[in-house]
């Protein structure tokens, strides 16, 4: 069963809900190197918790909410409403997410990272890359810090399949700013 609420989650409940997710996208064609790359920017975003506010203020709509922290939280809030669902429900979530992948919301390629995001669901790139592709074409924070990113999704890579994960290639981070590649790209 997810953990949900408005706290951060320790690893070990971390790693529940990260298998859980796992489990869920797995089976609709997921593949392990977009998950351990959503799940890297999920545990910055959220801690991997569908039910936390951003900076555990749940006083103000304009601020972001759930795993990947829709921003105003209303984003999500309204569709789940909408619905019938829970907001906090990891299950929810997870569907808003296939909502945005099949309905091209949210997810927007970028010149460093040119995949779409059915491209991205499918991915068998670097979980490092992945997790660039998932900062820089969907989260788009203020902050992205996309080496630390990028290192949590190997270690959810690693985590869930028990392997180390596959070499890295593709664009060379610069502290917490775009890619080497985005720079250069935009000099010329």
């Amino acid at each position: 069963m997810p953990i949900s609420g408005n706290f951060w989650l320790t690893q070990s409940q971390m790693e529940e809900n990260a298998s859980y997710i796992w489990q869920k996208l797995s089976s609709s064609g997921w593949t392990i190197e977009a998950v351990s790359g959503m799940l890297g920017n999920m545990q910055s975003e959220s801690t991997i918790n569908p039910g936390i506010w951003q900076n555990l203020d749940p006083s103000n709509p304009e601020l972001g909410y759930g795993l990947v922290q829709w921003t105003p939280s209303t984003k999500y809030t309204s569709w789940c409403s909408e619905r019938g669902l829970s907001p906090s429900d990891m299950n929810s979530a997870l569907a808003r997410i296939e909502y945005e992948l099949e309905n091209n919301i949210q997810y927007y390629p970028t010149q460093s990272y040119p995949e779409s995001f059915a491209e991205f669901k499918i991915s068998k790139k670097s979980p490092y890359y992945l997790a660039g592709a998932f900062l820089y074409n969907y989260e788009r924070p203020e902050e992205p810090n996309p080496a630390l990113r990028g290192n949590q999704a190997q270690a959810w890579y690693t985590f869930l399949t028990g392997e180390p994960p596959p070499p890295t290639p593709g664009p060379i981070f610069l502290g917490n700013k775009m890619p080497l590649i985005y720079y250069m790209k935009r000099r010329i």
